[in-house]
């Protein structure tokens, strides 16, 4: 596929030979960052049609098999919750311009199935084995902080494999990329102005997806994930972050010592 018209604006090459009427701004950003999400505030201000989102349109059904990526999943959002900055504002600006609103996957769901079976078995046997380490590890050591370490890791580490592995081999509508583009290419069928927002790191991907009919405006993130400006953003929720990672292991060690207590 041809790439797509993009304007020399943000940090992807320009590519001039193509003119289309809809036009989409493609947002890419530190998903804590909160000076692109002003940014993403400034360009609804603009007016838009149609606003795309990185994310799930809801929780969705797992099977009896993916209950444990349906944990793990729950478990590193959780605790990564304050470091996010939510899009519900964007959602509601939005919706009182009358734009469309679009989710680039109906659930997390879709990261597990999209992988192939021995990825899955890779990734299901990491969570397995590392979760009840880390409860063996608050046992056993007492290294509170080890064991809330590794229950971090537990969570995030298979999810993000599957993440990674879709992202890097996967091909067509199994690419998260892919799939975010034609995501994006829909909703510019059927709107004048889009604004799509995504994690930096797929908007290369993006855009080497989208039909060469589009013309694209790159906007990249406002700053650095090591700038000053970043750092100071992340400070109090990094600690509110660590908070609820050590008090989430304290309770899952509280609810185990109990329910061998009763045996």
């Amino acid at each position: 596929m041809s790439r797509a018209t993009v304007k020399k604006t943000g940090t992807i090459e320009e590519d001039s030979s193509t003119e289309s009427e809809s036009v989409v701004h493609l947002k890419g950003e530190i998903h804590s960052s909160r000076g692109d999400h002003d940014k993403e505030r400034e360009l609804m201000k603009e007016g838009i049609d149609a606003l795309v989102l990185e994310g799930t349109e809801n929780t969705g059904d797992y099977g009896v098999t993916e209950g444990w990526f349906q944990q793990a999943v729950a478990g590193m959002f959780y605790i990564l919750s304050p470091l996010y900055v939510s899009k519900d504002i964007l959602v509601d600006f939005a919706e009182l311009q009358g734009a469309d609103v679009y989710f680039t996957r109906e659930s997390d769901a879709e990261v597990l199935r999209n992988a192939p079976f021995t990825m899955r078995v890779i990734s299901a046997s990491l969570y397995f084995l590392l979760l009840p380490s880390s409860v063996i590890v608050g046992l056993v050591t007492e290294d509170y902080l080890a064991g809330a370490g590794f229950l971090a890791v537990s969570f995030s580490v298979p999810v993000l494999l599957l993440r990674w592995y879709n992202m890097e081999f996967r091909s067509g509508n199994q690419n998260r990329d892919e799939i975010m583009a034609q995501t994006i290419a829909d909703a510019a069928e059927e709107n004048d102005t889009v604004l799509a927002v995504v994690g930096a790191g797929h908007a290369d991907g993006i855009v080497d997806a989208l039909p060469k009919t589009l013309n694209v405006t790159y906007h990249p993130p406002e700053y650095g994930r090591a700038s000053k400006e970043h750092l100071k953003e992340i400070l109090i929720p990094l600690f509110q972050m660590f908070s609820l990672l050590l008090t989430l292991y304290l309770a899952i060690l509280w609810i185990i010592v109990t329910l061998v207590g009763f045996l």
